[in-house]
């Protein structure tokens, strides 16, 4: 088992398929109990609740309702893996509790929403009383391993991100999915900056988009499908960095691959690196610094000046 983070005896997960199950395997690894998870319906919880027994050996409460999760367990913790359209509800109703929030990318979308909306929720957060909140785009820890191999930033004059996975969104979708990545590795790289120069194009299982930002040009390019050659390389300037993975479970390892030398540059998994960072900041609250909603929520004005209509 790795290093405990024992100050924190609780979390529940909402959504425990998929990424959520990621979620509850580390949490647990890190020594932190996993309570209970919320499904969709009591059959899937249910459902869940044994696999995560059967494979991590984690025996926590199943629910169906967030409501009577928070009243009932009380965790102190919670983990939002469910679909975006759902995270802003999950979200105040866990700080409306006090309860600190790890929530997976984006902040909250739905397909629907207006600019003037997402800034609303966004204000409603940042005002909380009790905000604890942080967002899993932990892909920009790969730019902390590079800063010292690239040009200073304001030196900088392309980047582009190519990022293909297996996941199931479809045309613009894919944008909503994976922006929050390219966005993140831009604003660790180079901070907030004004996006010009937009052009777009998605197919089913496609999305491109190139754009100026600031000085810097940028092409982000996504695809996702079955069929899909998974893929995550940054290109800053003249240096290509490939993600490589070796070994599965205890023998697991991340690396940086430079192109031109073959270089690899070993990295801690990224993911690891945003829950051990979370949970140090739920073990020493003010003493580890500020919260994660100021960068969340300069992520989701980046992307509305991608996918919302009036916001450029």
């Amino acid at each position: 088992m790795m290093t405990g983070f024992r100050g924190i005896p609780s979390i529940a997960i909402c959504g425990a398929r998929g990424i959520g199950q990621v979620h509850a395997r580390i949490f647990n690894e890190l020594g932190s109990k996993v309570c209970a998870v919320l499904g969709s319906s009591s059959h899937s919880a249910a459902e869940v609740g044994r696999k995560l027994k059967d494979c991590f050996g984690i025996d926590a409460g199943t629910f169906s309702s967030l409501s009577e999760l928070l009243d009932q367990v009380r965790p102190k913790a919670l983990s939002i893996c469910t679909p975006p359209q759902f995270h802003f509800d999950q979200i105040i109703a866990a700080l409306d509790s006090n309860i600190a929030v790890f929530c997976e990318k984006p902040l909250f979308w739905d397909k629907d929403i207006t600019f003037d909306q997402m800034q609303e929720k966004l204000v409603c957060i940042e005002n909380h009383p009790n905000r604890r909140l942080f967002v899993n785009t932990s892909n920009a820890y790969f730019i902390d391993k590079l800063i010292n191999r690239i040009a200073s930033p304001e030196d900088i004059r392309s980047l582009s991100f190519s990022f293909y996975t297996h996941g199931k969104h479809l045309g613009r979708n894919i944008a909503v999915d994976l922006l929050p990545h390219g966005f993140s590795l831009l604003l660790r790289l180079l901070g907030s900056r004004p996006i010009t120069s937009l052009t777009e194009n998605f197919e089913q299982h496609a999305w491109h988009g190139c754009f100026n930002y600031g000085k810097c040009k940028v092409e982000f390019d996504f695809k996702e499908g079955p069929e899909s050659s998974k893929t995550f390389a940054i290109t800053i300037d003249q240096h290509r960095f490939q993600r490589v993975q070796q070994g599965q479970g205890a023998t697991y390892r991340v690396f940086l691959q430079e192109s031109t030398t073959g270089e690899k540059i070993e990295v801690e998994d990224p993911f690891n690196v945003y829950i051990k960072r979370f949970l140090n900041y739920c073990n020493n609250g003010a003493l580890v610094g500020a919260d994660d909603f100021s960068e969340a929520a300069a992520n989701m004005r980046l992307m509305a000046n991608i996918l919302l209509e009036g916001s450029r």
